[in-house]
């Protein structure tokens, strides 16, 4: 099992020009949008609901200790990009995943959330659930928990450092 600190942010956000990317949820078509940060981690919007000229979305991402951060708020900005959409099917992923308010299981990972982040996006909109577990899979469920080769050498290259 893999415990998972979740951090709310209480940051006003700019959203500024982002790939998009639809995931389709049997009849539901859910407006995403993502932005590469590094060479592996991405930050994730998923458009809640728009009213009123207003959009609610969600925004996720991973710290560098992988802690998941979060930021949920509403903007008048329109988004715009020059590329075509991507098509993800939820139930590619969502039939092999269960979960509930605070956590998903995945082959045999559990992963544990301190706040029950998918209790509240379910609160705010409960059709945004699914594609919400697909998102945070998209997040935890590639990385290993095994070091890689280039984190090996680095932690060496801190070390020799520290030492000099």
């Amino acid at each position: 099992m893999t415990e998972v600190k979740v951090y709310y942010m209480a940051d006003r956000d700019r959203v500024p020009a982002l790939t998009p990317f639809l995931l389709l949820d049997g009849r539901r078509i859910w407006q995403c949008f993502t932005k590469k940060r590094n060479s592996n981690a991405n930050l994730y919007y998923l458009l809640l609901d728009s009213e009123n000229n207003s959009v609610q979305y969600i925004k996720l991402f991973k710290d560098r200790k992988r802690n998941l951060l979060f930021y949920i708020g509403n903007t008048s900005l329109p988004i715009f990009s020059k590329e075509e959409p991507d098509i993800f099917y939820i139930d590619t992923i969502t039939r092999y995943v269960e979960y509930s308010d605070e956590f998903i299981i995945y082959v045999n990972n559990k992963i544990e959330f301190s706040i029950p982040v998918i209790g509240v996006v379910r609160r705010l909109n409960q059709w945004a659930t699914r594609p919400l577990v697909f998102l945070l899979y998209q997040l935890f469920a590639h990385e290993s928990s095994e070091p890689t080769q280039q984190d090996e050498e680095e932690a060496e290259a801190q070390e020799e450092e520290e030492v000099a």
